[in-house]
């Protein structure tokens, strides 16, 4: 009984606090900070990117006890609504500027877990793979392999195959917090075609092979579908991803 009134203190606790963060931001009416996470400048020395969502409903799992579904492991428990990225100064309590996460389909919602199981996607700290903890959304990695821990991933699976994933961080250049974009040439069929997005299946799950280098292939073949070959760069002077996905059909 001990540990539940203190296991609700401290929820109300950090409520109170995710209240009063976004009070001190004069975030809208409705906001509710999720997580704050400084980054390095030394152009800029008093910097953190903060997540926050509008009036996010609440989801816990149905049966905690329950094996996850696919879609699970980048759900688990979540926050369901509209969701923001700011760029702020913790020093002054001002928003530099705020990014408008859409999901991949443009929908401005999006699903952000409060927990979930460790060993997947999220940053899960101190927790044993396969259990359930608090994890740390903005885990703010070297992504782009400009020797700067500045950005992190965002992961929105649907189904069992199929990994949209985005990247969001700080460009010191700009002084802004950015969504990196990946134009892609697609050699499908006879015609190349060249598309600019958001969200790319899987790469941001994937290791690189090299700093801001990607090479990997996902095979959706056994599901009546292609053989997606990806090869994909950083382009430093751009802030972007350039590459390109070939996708080859089953001919047998």
């Amino acid at each position: 009984m001990k540990t539940i009134r203190f296991s609700l203190c401290i929820l109300v606790l950090l409520g109170a606090a995710a209240l009063s963060q976004a009070a001190d931001y004069e975030l809208p009416p409705g906001a509710q900070v999720i997580e704050v996470q400084p980054v390095q400048s030394s152009q800029h020395p008093h910097r953190a990117l903060m997540l926050w969502m509008q009036s996010p409903l609440k989801v816990p799992r149905d049966n905690p006890d329950d094996l996850y579904t696919c879609p699970e492991y980048t759900r688990g428990s979540h926050y369901s609504g509209p969701t923001r990225v700011s760029l702020v100064d913790p020093q002054t309590k001002t928003v530099i500027n705020t990014l408008k996460i859409l999901d991949f389909e443009g929908n401005d919602t999006l699903d952000i877990p409060y927990r979930i199981e460790s060993g997947r996607y999220y940053h899960v700290a101190g927790v044993p793979k396969g259990k359930e903890g608090k994890p740390t959304i903005m885990w703010l990695q070297d992504y782009n392999g400009d020797g700067r821990a500045g950005e992190f991933a965002l992961f929105d699976a649907v189904a069992c195959m199929g990994l949209p994933t985005t990247l969001i961080g700080y460009s010191e250049a700009r002084d802004r917090v950015i969504q990196y974009p990946v134009t892609l040439t697609v050699i499908s069929g006879k015609q190349p075609s060249t598309r600019t997005a958001l969200w790319v299946d899987y790469l941001f799950s994937q290791r690189p092979v090299s700093p801001g280098v990607w090479k990997y292939a996902i095979d959706y073949r056994g599901r009546a579908g292609t053989l997606d070959t990806y090869e994909i760069r950083y382009l430093p002077a751009e802030e972007k991803f350039s590459g390109q996905l070939i996708s080859t059909a089953d001919d047998s």
